[in-house]
């Protein structure tokens, strides 16, 4: 039976590979990325691939509440269930920058936009049978500290390594705290590690460190067959809350199991966005 599956960040590195595999099994497609154009594009030659698959490209910025909003409205009206909700969308800035809320940009958008992103469409989720919420995380999270004022001063951090590990981090605690919030239903959330993926995510690394990043790269395909595994395993179901790599569940840094520093984070999110748009209606207490 198809299903209806949303990926964040879906018009390149692993995010087309999930597309594209998910689509060509059957499963009805959404990709979104601020670029229209170049989704459209990737849905096109995935239609053309697999001539029988229901793939499509909408619009969504994750760095704006209001297009965040907007998107979720428009993609309801088309998907009023959702089975897979994949939030895979990334960046890596050097140096770090911000956006125009004042977010540092990588946790702005890596986890920020992801989570409001996650409480406009949660209701649908909660409607599938057997709701999946999937996390792209990374490895990098270990170098990671969550600390409230670098959130709206990229200043604050000395390399934005330590930004991304943050964001990365950010990812984690926010999927272990949603796992335990919907421990009573059919939904489950869980997290992975891909690898060091040859994507452009890597463009704005120093270049220094280039010649060393390209000799550890992995395919996209490589990277990808974790977080698809999640999207389509039934053994994937019974471990909601987790990290994983390669298939396993892995262990984490101790500050990404902190469940405390979790629901900080979480009640911390929950007031940004009532701050930065109207209230969600998805809301998980």
């Amino acid at each position: 039976m198809a299903r209806n599956i949303l990926i964040t960040g879906g018009n390149s590195g692993i995010g087309k590979v999930m597309a594209q595999t998910l689509a060509a099994q059957g499963d009805h497609v959404v990709i979104a990325s601020r670029d229209l154009a170049r989704s459209q594009a990737v849905a096109a030659d995935i239609q053309a691939a697999h001539p029988g698959a229901h793939i499509e490209a909408m619009a969504l910025d994750l760095a704006r509440v209001d297009d965040i909003d907007r998107f979720a409205q428009e993609l309801l009206g088309r998907m009023p269930i959702i089975d897979v909700l994949i939030l895979n969308a990334g960046l890596y800035t050097q140096p770090t920058r911000s956006l125009d809320n004042g977010l540092e940009a990588m946790i702005g958008i890596m986890h920020f936009g992801h989570f409001r992103l996650t409480q406009r469409l949660l209701d649908a989720v909660k409607t599938a049978d057997a709701g999946r919420i999937i996390v792209t995380a990374s490895m990098v999270h270990r170098f990671g500290r969550i600390r409230e004022k670098t959130f709206k001063n990229p200043r604050g951090h000395r390399l934005a390594v330590q930004a991304y590990a943050q964001a990365k981090l950010a990812n984690i605690l926010f999927t272990r705290e949603l796992a335990r919030r919907l421990a009573d239903t059919a939904v489950t959330a869980n997290c992975f590690h891909p690898g060091a993926v040859a994507t452009g995510i890597w463009a704005e690394a120093p270049r220094l460190l280039q010649p060393m990043i390209n000799r550890v790269l992995i395919t996209p395909e490589q990277g990808a067959d974790t977080g698809i595994w999640l999207a389509s395993a039934d053994d994937a179901r019974a471990r909601s809350g987790e990290y994983f790599i390669k298939r396993k569940v892995a262990p984490t840094a101790t500050a990404a199991s902190d469940m405390e520093n979790a629901q900080w984070l979480w009640d911390y999110s929950v007031e940004y966005c009532h701050r930065s748009g109207t209230p969600e209606p998805g809301r998980v207490e």
